[in-house]
């Protein structure tokens, strides 16, 4: 066997003791990354397109009515007198009140009534085909306005409710409250004769008034059939009655109806509400009729020149508030209480 030469061997010791010196050498590395992104988005709502009743075809109903009144030989205003065309900003077609006020109600009543979106914008991101940033303005609060009712009067408005937001909400609660107005009294008769009438509706659904479906949120059949009294074939909840009603039997009653107004879609809500005073014809909480023998006639003076607001709130929560999931998956090997 051939020697190795002593150039060899010294340049193999040499070599070796620099790797083990490490001086002029490096490890080899590798890295790989995971870059996890996410952002919240956020639960918004607001009211749109408020109106007078009734400004759309499938709103209105055979001998429908926006205003009962008592006048002429129908006593009431058809559900169409008011509509306003394809504006979402205007509450009545131009011109229409003023013909109802100085054409109608002039010699019969001095009724003022009015609908506004207090501290209406444009809205922040387009709803479906219809509502654009450009269109249409909204906001979280409503205000309506009825003065000089008289017994037998009732007015019905209308509104949608958009989702404007990133997820769908669900209609968890309804809060009243009634109180008074300060430059009006606010007796127990005024409560008693006041009455509202209000329906929560899914505007993608077709609604049949022969169905009792639970897309539909119905204040005097799920909450008032005790108490109320009907003016134009609809039932009022008198305000004595809505002042009573507890957040837990409202919250009970949305909870099975399952309300989602949803983001993205055309799946808006439709919000119908009207005011109006009972006809009390009976005398029971005024004189009545000047021929009925009523011995137990009340005082008329309690319930004139009175007044009464109803402060109605609208909550709403993500569309799984309080559903838990109870299955797992592989992670949960690595919870703090999991035992391998």
């Amino acid at each position: 066997m051939r020697k190795a030469s002593k150039k060899s061997v010294i340049a193999g010791v040499l070599a070796f003791s620099m790797i083990l010196t490490g001086t002029g050498y490096a490890y080899w590395t590798d890295t790989l990354n995971v870059t996890t992104k996410a952002t919240t988005g956020d639960l918004d709502v607001t009211f749109a397109d408020l109106a007078l009743y009734a400004q759309y075809a499938d709103e209105k109903e055979a001998d429908g009515w926006s205003i009962v009144d008592g006048i002429g030989d129908k006593g009431y205003v058809e559900d169409d007198f008011f509509t306003r065309g394809t504006s979402y900003n205007k509450i009545a077609k131009d011109g229409t009140i003023k013909e109802y006020q100085e054409k109608t109600a002039k010699g019969y009543n001095n009724v003022d009534f009015n609908a506004e979106l207090v501290g209406a914008t444009a809205i922040k991101k387009s709803v479906g085909h219809e509502y654009t940033t450009a269109n249409t303005n909204g906001s979280d609060n409503v205000l309506l306005t009825v003065n000089q009712m008289y017994p037998g009067y009732a007015q019905a408005f209308r509104t949608d409710i958009l989702n404007v937001g990133e997820m769908a909400a669900k209609l968890s609660n309804i809060n009243f409250k009634v109180s008074g107005i300060s430059d009006k009294k606010l007796t127990n008769e005024t409560k008693a004769m006041l009455g509202i009438a209000l329906m929560v509706d899914k505007e993608a659904y077709v609604y049949d008034k022969n169905e009792n479906n639970k897309s539909v949120f119905k204040l005097c059949s799920t909450l008032g059939k005790d108490n109320t009294f009907r003016v134009g074939g609809v039932d009022f909840l008198r305000l004595s009655a809505l002042e009573n009603l507890t957040q837990a039997e409202i919250a009970a009653v949305l909870d099975s109806a399952n309300l989602l107004c949803s983001p993205d879609s055309d799946n808006r809500m439709d919000l119908f509400i009207a005011v109006a005073m009972d006809p009390d014809a009976d005398g029971k909480y005024t004189t009545g009729s000047a021929d009925a023998a009523n011995p137990n006639k009340k005082n008329d003076n309690n319930s004139q020149n009175a007044g009464a607001q109803v402060s109605i709130d609208f909550v709403w929560d993500q569309f799984n508030v309080n559903k838990t999931i109870d299955k797992g998956n592989i992670l949960i090997h690595q919870n703090a209480s999991s035992v391998d």
